[in-house]
């Protein structure tokens, strides 16, 4: 008679309890960075669709040759920011000016037909700064009146920070303001 030794698989009780362990120190160590990623990307996404509607805005400007303003309401975790265009020549008037938009209007900030705004709620958790109004001249896409302009945008738990600027030529860039923890990809203000 022959014994043959049989092996079962599975799992000790011991086993299984280390697993838990080292799983458990893995996401106590993993969590924080996960959060502060998150936080990071929040302002930063945020941050981008603000130059690229102000790119757009003023690329339409000059493009169109009609004056287009650019507003903010709102502040704190409740704003948006919005385009508008001048109104068409018609019946043989000049081309109208620039008003400020108002973003809860969903027929309002309109460039070349289309709605441009960053809707107040896109961005739930960053906190906006105020912006003060201003206008693409429709000749050189200039800021009238002229003069620099700049607003931060703070990340959900506060940590980051991105400052939008604008300056007079109309070209909008994003730095970090000083004090501030350093971004991958943006310059110090």
């Amino acid at each position: 008679m022959r014994l043959v030794a049989t092996r079962l698989l599975g799992f000790t009780l011991i086993e299984f309890m280390v697993t838990l362990v080292v799983a458990a120190i893995l996401l106590t160590v993993a969590v924080p960075s996960f959060v502060d990623f998150l936080d990071r990307n929040r302002v930063r996404g945020a941050a981008d669709d603000v130059v690229s509607l102000i790119s757009d805005a003023r690329a339409e400007a000059v493009k169109a040759d009609r004056d287009v303003n650019i507003a903010m309401s709102g502040s704190g975790n409740s704003w948006c920011i919005g385009a508008n265009a001048a109104t068409p020549p018609a019946g043989g008037n000049p081309v109208g000016s620039a008003t400020s938009c108002d973003c809860s209007d969903t027929a309002a900030c309109r460039v070349a037909g289309q709605r441009m705004a960053i809707e107040t709620g896109a961005f739930p958790d960053v906190q906006a700064g105020a912006l003060t109004a201003f206008t693409f001249n429709s000749k050189l896409g200039a800021l009238v009146p002229l003069g620099d302009r700049s607003f931060s945008l703070t990340s959900p738990r506060g940590k980051y920070a991105l400052s939008v600027e604008v300056n007079a030529l109309g070209q909008a860039r994003l730095c970090v303001p000083a004090n501030q923890p350093e971004m991958s990809g943006v310059a110090p203000c």
